[in-house]
């Protein structure tokens, strides 16, 4: 029934200097861990994964993360990709959920929206492995070409492939 999973992935830049012993960001990513605590009780996650994407585009380990001392356009982008039942179910965690409303909110002053599109969503097949060079290169192309069936948002909405069958 379920051929297609909706992948999504966002990033937020923090602004000015970055640590994750500041304040924004212990708060930023303690909101971050019980969200997705909680949110695995929601039937339309699939499932999720965080971490940090460097300026050079690198993948940022744990102790890498923990050292970093950043300013600027030398910021980490902090990403979430994951996959979701449908587009209802993002939309109902991302903008009806009160806690995840109220930590956007209050974080709004310390990321950086000066690159464009912060989010995008695409349909992928059941078994794929997202990475994050694939959700990246999905947001760069909603950057560029704004929403197509291969990058889209969730305001401009595309349904799930047909899948062809084979006789």
């Amino acid at each position: 029934m379920h051929d297609y999973f909706l992948a999504h992935f966002n990033v937020a830049r923090p602004l000015g200097t970055f640590s994750v012993h500041q304040k924004e960001s212990k708060y930023f990513f303690k909101q971050l861990q019980e969200l997705f605590e909680r949110d695995h009780l929601h039937d339309g996650l699939l499932w999720h994964r965080q971490g940090m994407r460097a300026a050079d585009g690198k993948e940022l380990n744990f102790f890498e993360i923990a050292a970093l001392n950043t300013s600027g356009d030398d910021n980490p982008h902090i990403y979430t990709v994951a996959g979701w039942r449908d587009a209802k179910d993002l939309h109902s965690f991302a903008y009806r959920d009160v806690q995840h409303r109220e930590n956007m909110k209050r974080l709004r002053h310390w990321v950086d929206r000066s690159e464009g599109a912060n989010l995008v969503t695409w349909w992928e097949k059941r078994d794929t492995r997202v990475s994050l060079e694939m959700a990246w290169d999905r947001l760069q192309r909603l950057r560029k070409d704004g929403p197509t069936p291969h990058a889209f948002n969730l305001q401009t909405r595309f349904d799930p492939p047909m899948l062809s069958s084979v006789a």
